[in-house]
């Protein structure tokens, strides 16, 4: 292309003078883009607090399946559980449990027993030395009076192995704990902060232990107990709950059958997908000066396992 000035031809390249138009069209689009976008995010800070509030309405949601009380079996009536760990050597009780799944007011309750508990001028721990988890089963429900359908016993090996697959629990400890405690092969350290953390199934057994034998405080044990429950069966152990039961029959000395198990999957499924709702009960036990339970922890007991 020509521009003519004065005498001389001035000629400019074909090339460059659409290279030139190309840019000015790309700078206008430039500019309408950043224009339009200032004026959208105006108009959005207006009428939306965030982005969350533009694409969801104030809501953002991600696909979770939630299942109905109404979807889930109906169950009733009421089972107790003796549950206990020893050492390795199953010669000394560390701790002794009577747990109740309570289907009619969908409920756990709990009792923590000192192994030192006086039965006829006889302890928890010479009952079960003498003859086993079923003598004992046996001996508290005729002191009670009231029936104790199931017993298990672990080892503590055996129960920290257990719990490992069950998963960690999140516990809110009242103080900080750094005790060592036992002797021989049987020796235990516990150091737990104060306040939330998780602990693992052996540090569970400890903190159980500890409070058992050397706090004798049954109250906060029935805590810990009560928060392991309600953590341990959830949705996840559900799913996996019969490979869960085939180590716990292998892990442990009960009295519990294939049978017992398949009859039990409803109410297994309920308190699983319900744990969080699920009420729960302490019952703390008393004693006198001579490791036997007061005639008034006796009867609130029996009270609250009596069916």
């Amino acid at each position: 292309m020509k521009i003519f000035k004065n005498r001389g031809d001035i000629y400019i390249p074909k090339g460059n003078y659409k290279k030139s138009r190309e840019e000015t069209i790309l700078k206008l689009l430039l500019v309408f883009i950043i224009i339009f976008t200032i004026v959208f995010l105006v108009l959005l800070g207006h009428k939306y607090k965030n982005a969350a509030s533009f694409f969801g309405d104030g809501e953002v949601t991600t696909t979770q399946i939630v299942i109905n009380e109404e979807e889930l079996p109906k169950i009733s009536g009421k089972t107790n559980f003796m549950f206990l760990e020893t050492d390795d050597e199953k010669s000394v009780i560390h701790y002794i449990i009577l747990i109740q799944a309570d289907k009619d007011s969908k409920a756990y309750k709990v009792c923590s027993l000192s192994p030192q508990t006086k039965i006829d001028n006889e302890s928890i721990s010479e009952i079960y030395e003498n003859g086993g988890g079923a003598s004992l089963q046996t001996k508290l429900t005729e002191y009670f009076g009231f029936e104790i359908n199931y017993f298990a016993e672990f080892d503590n090996s055996s129960f920290v192995e257990f719990g490992s697959k069950m998963g960690d629990i999140i516990y809110n400890s009242y103080e900080d704990i750094k005790f060592s405690g036992g002797s021989g092969d049987d020796k235990y350290t516990i150091r737990i902060s104060e306040g939330e953390q998780n602990i693992n199934s052996k540090e569970l057994s400890n903190l159980l232990r500890y409070y058992s034998n050397e706090k004798k405080d049954y109250g906060i044990e029935n805590e810990v107990i009560l928060s392991a429950l309600t953590q341990l069966f959830n949705e996840d152990n559900f799913e996996d709950s019969e490979s869960l039961f085939r180590l716990f029959i292998k892990s442990s000395t009960n009295n519990i059958t294939v049978r017992d198990f398949e009859n039990a999957k409803n109410a297994l499924m309920y308190f699983c997908y319900k744990n969080e709702d699920i009420t729960v009960y302490s019952v703390q036990s008393k004693y006198d000066k001579k490791n036997v339970l007061t005639q008034q922890s006796v009867k609130e007991i029996k009270g609250y396992f009596s069916k």
